[in-house]
């Protein structure tokens, strides 16, 4: 049962983490989350600060003196990039406008320089097709780019002026031009976008001045001997970005491509979207889920979880790697609020505050997501007079007393498999395959859970029945409230498990069928009575009747009481039931009694209604409207054994009695009718059960207990009823043994008002003993 218990919290945590997964997917697809990612990078671009290599060299116009005309401006690039060759430099990149000036002769020698240098001189420009015509407004003198390669310096920023990647080419007309940053790493074969890497210090990338350069400064020279030189000292940047990292302030787009450049060298700026770390993320937390086999397990688990999510964290930003964790943030995030909203159910709808134990809510919600409810058997056990034992108990040890029991119920400290009502009531759910022998498990386990238990240091006493439905209806509802309805069916005397097998054939008083038509009968007064006559033993004489209720429906004929008594119970319509038969048989007492017949009328009304003051105001209202005389009233208590607060049920009986109404325990000598009512309730009447009533002339124990019965009554001065004696032999030794009344069907079977009246009407003399004499 616990596994099955832990089999549904599985489900639902995984049914939680595919919610949280789903939903994470498509804020990926909509990138909503990218302004979380970007200050996540941004923060990681703060945390480390590494080197750059130094093979990549800057050489500006460090004075930023941007009025130079256009002859002194190639002049300075011309000696620059003289100095560049005889330097050795391995690759000159030029971001700068090469323009013609005014002097041919300068134009021709800054041509010849250029062509002198070779494959190693590549020009960069702006190249996109996001810009207008493809290329960028600024154009070099086409002169200038005869012999060299072209290659695009264009990177995109984003809303905030920021850059996160540069694409490895650019392809416009059908022309693919490579990205600055990649020439400058040939040994970089992925053809992919690189992800700058901004905890390389920027400002720490080599930057020499042109115009040093240019006159042949020793340490200059060495500074770009055998390294791969950006020109970009000359003419202004055609963007300017800004760096996350807060220290270099704004760059352009020649440094933006020499930082990318040290990350491709490094061998770091990959990137991990959400195509990859959400899924992964949610794969952990599944194999999580699966392999945890206990809370203290899994919230051991989610800490691994949240603590590997920091460490990628900082190691994605010290390597690096440019990682999407906003999404998979937000999955942990969603999956943990669904876990603590269910947490929280769990705790305030679904627990039960006084045993801490789930509640009938969450067994409907269990037995609702289970696959195959047809395989399950639902288990309810009642305990009784649970009232009456925590009116001796403070709040906290009525806790521990149902725990207790729960305990019991689970055979371990594991209740996580037994459900509470809040009331009386426990339930659990089996595998009909795990008990062949249910019947017996139940038994065996009853006895175990009616163990006296010890609550500070007093011993107290628990009284348990269970009522079973292993039925094959798919409705959770209907079968807990059949195995609810056999749990007080049941007895603790001789039947303290109920078990109900199918509501279509199994007992009829369990067929569900008839609650519609049970409704229509009651809203429409269809239902009836019959009266079985009572006689004096002694005189033989008719002294009044008993009231059955009777309904005869349209299509399955007459229904028997105990089916359809049951069924108005189960459906919450017993007071109604009540309400009507009372009504017929005062108002058949007073029909009796007008025609000077023996007018006192036996009423059958359950013990389970004697809670409250609603039984009583019912019988006031049918005295009022029918005008009987109460004298002419016996009320027979069934299901006594169902009374759990006997004082309560007292208070009621002593104000009904006040009205001039009398009692008599019905049924007596069996489970539904015991001493324990008759020591603490005022019955004026005791009714011998029909199991020992009817075997006197048969069985020699019969005749023992018959005889205690009737000794009984007469010592408390109360009468005594014989029920369903079926022969004359078994009315006359009843009559010799000192008994006071007698019914049955030897007498006279129930009938109708009118046949009573016509039976009563021939009555002379001896009565019933004339009958049989003559």
């Amino acid at each position: 049962m616990g596994q099955w218990i832990a089999n549904k919290g599985g489900a639902l945590r995984l049914r939680h983490a595919m919610i949280a997964f789903a939903i994470a997917v498509v804020l990926s697809a909509v990138t909503i989350l990218r302004p979380a990612d970007i200050a996540l990078w941004s923060l990681q671009s703060k945390l480390f600060s590494h080197e750059p290599s130094g093979e990549i060299v800057l050489v500006t116009d460090t004075s930023r003196d941007f009025d130079i005309s256009i002859d002194n401006s190639n002049v300075a690039l011309i000696g620059a990039l003289e100095q560049l060759e005889k330097a050795g430099a391995k690759q000159v990149v030029l971001h700068t406008p090469l323009r013609e000036g005014d002097v041919e002769q300068i134009n021709q020698r800054l041509e010849r320089s250029i062509a002198l240098l070779g494959e190693k001189a590549v020009i960069a420009r702006s190249i996109s097709s996001e810009e207008p015509m493809g290329v960028s407004t600024e154009r070099n003198a086409p002169r200038f780019e005869k012999t060299s390669k072209i290659v695009s310096s264009y990177v995109k920023q984003d809303f905030l002026r920021f850059v996160w990647w540069a694409d490895p080419s650019q392809t416009v007309n059908a022309t693919e031009y490579s990205s600055m940053w990649k020439v400058l790493v040939p040994s970089y074969e992925p053809d992919r976008a690189i992800y700058p890497d901004y905890s390389i210090a920027v400002r720490s990338i080599p930057e020499i001045d042109i115009y040093a350069l240019a006159s042949g400064d020793p340490e200059t020279l060495k500074a770009v001997s055998s390294k791969r030189v950006i020109v970009a000292g000359l003419g202004r940047d055609d963007r300017m970005i800004k760096t996350p990292d807060g220290h270099a302030g704004l760059i352009g787009p020649a440094k933006l491509h020499a930082l990318a450049a040290e990350t491709a060298k490094a061998g770091s700026g990959q990137f991990f979207g959400s195509m990859i770390t959400v899924p992964t993320t949610a794969v952990l937390l599944v194999l999580l889920i699966l392999a945890s086999k206990s809370n203290h397990q899994r919230r051991i688990g989610y800490g691994l979880l949240a603590t590997g999510a920091v460490i990628v964290f900082f190691v994605a930003a010290d390597l690096g790697l440019r990682v999407l964790l906003a999404e998979p943030a937000v999955l942990l995030i969603l999956y943990a609020a669904q876990r603590a909203t269910a947490n929280w159910r769990r705790r305030h709808l679904y627990t039960d505050p006084r045993s801490q134990l789930s509640n009938f809510i969450a067994l409907h919600r269990d037995l609702e997501a289970e696959d195959n409810l047809r395989d399950r058997v639902i288990v309810v056990a009642k305990v009784a007079r649970l009232d009456a034992m925590f009116a001796t108990l403070r709040g906290s040890e009525q806790g521990e007393y149902l725990r207790q029991i729960a305990n019991r119920l689970a055979l371990s400290n594991d209740r996580s498999g037994v459900y509470h009502d809040g009331g009386k009531y426990f339930a659990m759910v089996l595998k009909k395959a795990d008990y062949p022998d249910l019947q017996g498990h139940l038994e065996g386990l009853r006895a175990i859970a009616c163990q006296a238990i010890m609550i500070s240091e007093r011993a107290l006493d628990v009284a348990i029945t269970v009522g079973v439905d292993q039925s094959s209806d798919a409705r959770a509802s209907n079968r807990i409230s059949s195995a609810i309805a056999a749990a007080d069916q049941a007895r603790e005397a001789y039947r303290p498990v109920f078990i109900i097998s199918d509501f279509e054939t199994d007992s009829e008083a369990w067929d569900y069928s008839l609650q519609s038509r049970l409704e229509a009968a009651l809203s429409e007064n269809r239902i009836s009575i019959k009266l079985q006559p009572k006689v004096d033993m002694q005189t033989g004489l008719f002294v009044g009747a008993e009231a059955l209720a009777r309904w005869t429906d349209k299509e399955r004929g007459e229904i028997p009481p105990n089916q359809f008594i049951l069924q108005c119970e189960r459906v919450g319509r017993l007071d109604e039931l009540t309400k009507r038969v009372m009504n017929r048989s005062l108002s058949a007492s007073c029909d009796l009694a007008a025609a000077g017949q023996p007018a006192k009328i036996s009423v059958n009304v359950s013990a389970i209604q004697f809670v409250d003051n609603r039984i009583v105001e019912l019988i006031e209202k049918s005295l009022l409207e029918t005008g009987a005389n109460p004298a002419n009233i016996m009320i027979e208590l069934t299901e006594t054994a169902r009374i759990e607060n006997f004082a309560r049920a007292r208070e009621i009986m002593e104000q009904i009695g006040s009205l001039g109404i009398e009692f008599s325990i019905d049924d007596f000598g069996v489970g539904s009718g015991n001493l324990d009512a008759l020591y603490h309730l005022p019955f004026r009447e005791l009714k011998i059960d029909r199991m020992f009533a009817n075997s006197v002339s048969t069985s020699a124990e019969a005749r023992k207990i018959v005889g205690s019965l009737m000794s009984l009554s007469r010592e408390m001065g109360i009468s005594s009823v014989a029920e369903g004696i079926d022969n004359f032999a078994t009315f006359e030794m009843l009559r010799d043994m000192g008994g006071d009344l007698a019914q049955g069907y030897c007498i006279a079977r129930p009938q109708t008002l009118s046949l009573l009246q016509e039976t009563l009407s021939l009555q002379r003399g001896d009565g019933i003993l004339k009958k049989y004499k003559g």
